[in-house]
């Protein structure tokens, strides 16, 4: 009787150890469930209104420099972003994305700016991404000048479409004068003859040739 009382004392003993035990674990989830909770929270406060304050309104700029653009937002638990889609056009034969996100991390636990840029069809060689870490509070500045780097990056590969022969060829004419195969959407010297348009490299070729016809 005595061993069995002995035997349940330690059992018993087993089990507050392992309740107590079960009890520093929850403790220490919680905590840092919290502490998760409280940087998400903090982070996505931040995001955000880098996001409306900075990077929205350099995105809108970058837009209203073509009639093909659309600016929208999105939002998880965990990312902003902010993107500008580029439809179809004869002058810019693709489909085009430009996204700044900002994502938890980065610089001493703040957060990451990333740009990712997608051009379809893809013909070309092309930087699709970059990233940089910011600290969540006091980096406005920084991140507006890199966001500027980045769109301004992304304006000259997206003018290389305009005149890029794999995009072009479609468009491609030939100079009635020199022979040159030029793109008719980037052709900036041009005459109407006969119901037809007739393009040409340069106005030299141009005045040569109504020189010629005219003679």
């Amino acid at each position: 009787m005595a061993e069995t009382e002995q035997l349940s004392a330690k059992i018993r003993r087993r089990l507050d150890e392992h309740g107590r035990e079960l009890a520093q674990k929850q403790q220490l989830l919680d905590s840092s469930m919290k502490e998760m909770l409280d940087q998400r929270e903090w982070f996505a406060a931040a995001a955000y209104r880098l996001l409306e304050s900075v990077v929205h309104p350099k995105v809108v700029e970058l837009s209203q420099q073509f009639d093909n653009a659309m600016v929208y937002d999105r939002h998880s638990g965990a990312d902003f972003h902010c993107a500008c889609q580029f439809a179809h056009t004869p002058r810019f034969p693709a489909t085009v994305t430009l996204d700044i996100g900002l994502l938890p991390g980065g610089a001493d636990g703040g957060m990451t700016v990333r740009y990712d840029l997608q051009i379809l069809p893809v013909l070309m060689e092309y930087k699709r991404n970059d990233e940089m870490g910011f600290p969540l509070e006091g980096a406005d500045e920084a991140v507006g000048r890199w966001v500027d780097e980045k769109i301004l990056e992304f304006v000259d590969v997206y003018l290389r479409l305009e005149t890029h022969p794999l995009y072009q060829k479609d468009n491609i004419v030939v100079d009635l004068v020199c022979g040159m195969p030029i793109s008719a959407t980037a052709a900036t010297s041009r005459i109407e003859r006969h119901g037809r348009t007739l393009y040409f490299c340069s106005e030299h070729c141009k005045e040569a040739y109504l020189k010629e016809k005219d003679a």
